[in-house]
């Protein structure tokens, strides 16, 4: 993580009003199921008072729900540093020198705190080059797997989370909400082996559908459709787009708890996203293969407002498990753990 910062427009940037910088971790607590998501990122140039900073701290726990908030700030209320972003209740900082994620929560009236330190046990992955996205552009960094030290208090109850693994992505570029975008990722963490699959990708076609986005992003002259990686004890595989094939079954019933309320209240046409209930994701380069079965039992929607022009931006966190069979360098391992799969037009 040693390279890895936030990526601020320069001075005089013509794009900055389009800039967005994410950091993100997520917690899988397998011994008690419950999954994390802890998110800050910054929309709109760091110059322009209008832009803003979004927090997000919600854990789903099974039989009770989903826990926790979303914090929006104006960007002169908020704490950027080289690597981390702390809104008043809501914090994610990276140390890149020993290989450290931090995130922290106090939403007491939510019923949620947390005190979060991910340490990387698996080989980052850095995409810097800009992928055309929509009008603008978008990069990526990602740390499949690390081991988690800490804890949650789940309405006064508390979780230790020695038991968990985390996932971290930092995403950064250029676009409005509200432009001809849109993406799918998916994070899964095996319970019994060092087993993470992530899947990125354009988008369920379902969801784009709502507002047109194109089914693949372009690069280079070239169309991008989804792509997985693959980490499974030390051995690594990448399935590029023409090798994934992903199927997205039935739809998902279940109520969305919809972030901030005074957005989802504007948005009612947005109250049942047409999501699955069942994703298939199937890779194969003809000497080693993965297939992935994901079942979410829950889903949140979180509205993000672009500051310098009126659009907006729909990001639909599912949360549920999965079942894989993975055959990499001749050998075969079955695993099944805690998922989180995202999509966002």
């Amino acid at each position: 993580m040693i390279t890895d910062t936030l990526r601020p427009p320069p001075l005089f940037d013509p794009s900055a009003a389009a800039y967005k910088d994410w950091l993100h971790l997520n917690v899988f607590d397998h011994p008690s199921g419950c999954v994390g998501i802890f998110n800050t990122s910054l929309h709109g140039s760091p110059n322009d008072v209008r832009s803003r900073a979004i927090g997000t701290a919600l854990v789903h726990e099974p039989g009770v729900g989903w826990i926790g908030n979303v914090e929006v700030a104006g960007i002169e209320e908020v704490s950027v540093g080289t690597t981390s972003i702390g809104l008043e209740r809501v914090a994610v900082a990276t140390d890149p020198t020993p290989g450290i994620v931090l995130a922290s929560a106090r939403l007491p009236a939510d019923g949620l705190e947390a005190g979060i330190t991910a340490t990387v046990s698996a080989r980052p992955v850095d995409v810097p080059m800009p992928f055309p996205f929509g009008p603008g552009w978008i990069s990526w960094y990602i740390v499949p797997r690390l081991s988690v030290e800490g804890g949650l208090v789940l309405r006064a109850r508390r979780l230790d989370l020695s038991g968990a693994t985390a996932y971290h992505d930092h995403n950064y570029g250029r676009w409005h909400w509200g432009d001809e975008v849109g993406w799918e990722w998916g994070a899964c963490a095996a319970a019994d082996a060092a087993v993470t699959l992530v899947v990125v990708g354009p988008g369920h076609p379902s969801v784009r559908a709502r507002n047109g986005s194109r089914s693949t992003v372009q690069a280079q002259g070239h169309a991008i459709g989804t792509m997985l990686l693959a980490d499974v004890a030390g051995e690594r595989r990448s399935f590029s787009s023409g090798l994934v094939h992903t199927d997205y079954l039935g739809r998902l019933t279940q109520p969305l708890r919809r972030l901030p309320g005074a957005l989802a209240a504007l948005h009612q046409d947005r109250i049942a996203p047409p999501l699955p209930d069942r994703i298939l994701v199937r890779a194969s380069d003809g000497v080693d293969c993965v297939e992935i079965e994901f079942r979410p039992r829950a889903a949140a929607q979180i509205i993000a407002a672009d500051p310098a022009r009126r659009g907006y931006g729909f990001i639909h966190e599912m949360v549920g498990r999965f079942e894989a069979v993975c055959r990499i360098a001749g050998r075969t391992a079955r695993v099944d753990g805690l998922a989180v799969f995202e999509y966002v037009d």
